[in-house]
């Protein structure tokens, strides 16, 4: 057993001492309070005096549990800084994986879009391309065309009649005039000046009655022309059918009153300028007299594009009217028609190719648009 006598200041000071020294299990034997040794002991303020005890093997054991825990600690330091060191050199790995990923995918990002740009230099550069610019389509509208359609770029190229109808059935709508059959009793023909409306009307009128027997009434209300009711006058007397004339917007009502046996009745209206918004909105009470109808709108072939798109915007008033596109024998491209025909295909019905009543006119359809263009190669 090892005994050994500890001095303090006070308790706590001591008992640290103690147990730094002896350990935690060691026993006190002896505590008291006693004057420091020595010549002036006496002035000087008491400390505690504990006599401790151990055994020698505590002694030991607590050696050996501090060694062992100093052992533990140095492994688990160790161990700490093993694993922080791995964890960098993964970040470092993880890093350049993410690296080396980024690389491949900007190079086949690369890869893809000089790919699709080369395709799209091709298209425009392609004979198909060409064949449909020539014909004044919008540009704008034939890369749509070709980049919505699933056709190789060698094939644009073909100058065969074969495979250029193949590649343009592929990209004309469809939809074309799937219904011409007028859904009014009413029908109204607008449109601007000189584009041949009453011979127009004549040809309806007359295929109408003729050829399926219906009834039919005219009515003109182009009076500011003194020769559109004189020529209508001609057609109905040909055709045997009757003929009002209209002066005011209001009149119009008797007119339909007397034309009330009538299968379909159709009706002239002046030509207007699309410039003269005054004349429009003359064209606007005249059609808003009557609410169940279905309106024409007569468009020259020989129209050019721009002024076109001025004439669509400014009859835009008038809901889910359709267009008959006439003097077709007088162009040499299709821009206007095929354009309208490509964009809004219910919009288009027919065509009118000649002056002769009641034969030069056709109905507008995808395999009209297509031997149009066909005819250019």
């Amino acid at each position: 057993m090892k005994v050994k006598k500890f001095y303090g200041v006070d308790n706590h000071d001591v008992i640290t001492k103690v147990k730094s020294e002896l350990g935690s299990n060691a026993v006190i034997l002896h505590q008291r309070k006693v004057k420091p040794k020595g010549i002036f002991g006496f002035l000087k303020k008491s400390v505690v005096e504990v006599v401790a005890a151990i055994e020698e093997n505590e002694i030991a054991t607590t050696m050996t549990n501090i060694t062992n825990m100093a052992k533990a600690q140095e492994i688990n330091l160790r161990e700490r800084a093993t694993l922080k060191s791995k964890d960098k050199e993964l970040q470092m790995e993880i890093n350049d994986i993410k690296s080396m990923l980024g690389t491949v995918v900007n190079q086949m990002q690369s890869i893809n879009l000089s790919k699709a740009t080369d395709d799209l230099n091709s298209k425009k550069n392609s004979y198909i391309y060409n064949v449909l610019r020539e014909n004044e389509i919008d540009e704008e509208l034939i890369n749509e065309l070709l980049n919505n359609c699933d056709i190789d770029i060698n094939d644009l190229e073909m100058k065969d009649k074969e495979t250029i109808k193949k590649i343009l059935a592929q990209i004309i709508p469809t939809t074309i005039n799937n219904n011409i059959d007028f859904n009014s009793k009413v029908i109204f023909f607008v449109g601007p000046t000189g584009v041949g409306k009453t011979t127009t009307i004549a040809k309806i009128a007359a295929n109408y009655n003729l050829e399926k027997g219906l009834n039919v009434g005219l009515i003109s209300a182009d009076t500011y022309r003194i020769a559109a009711v004189e020529q209508l006058k001609v057609y109905s007397d040909i055709l045997n059918i009757p003929l009002e004339v209209i002066y005011s917007p209001k009149e119009i009502h008797a007119a339909l009153d007397r034309l009330s046996n009538s299968d379909i009745i159709m009706i002239d209206t002046a030509g207007r300028s699309h410039k003269n918004s005054e004349h429009v909105d003359e064209l606007a009470l005249l059609l808003n007299e009557v609410k169940n109808k279905s309106v024409y709108l007569v468009i020259s072939s020989t129209t050019k594009n721009s002024d076109l798109k001025d004439i669509l915007k400014t009859y835009s008033f008038i809901d889910g009217y359709k267009i008959i596109f006439t003097k077709l024998d007088e162009v040499s491209t299709y821009g206007p028609i095929l354009n309208i025909a490509m964009r809004e295909p219910e919009y288009i019905s027919y065509v009118t190719t000649g002056q002769s009543v009641p034969d030069d006119i056709e109905v507008v359809t995808s395999n009209k648009i297509l031997d149009m263009l066909l005819k250019e190669i």
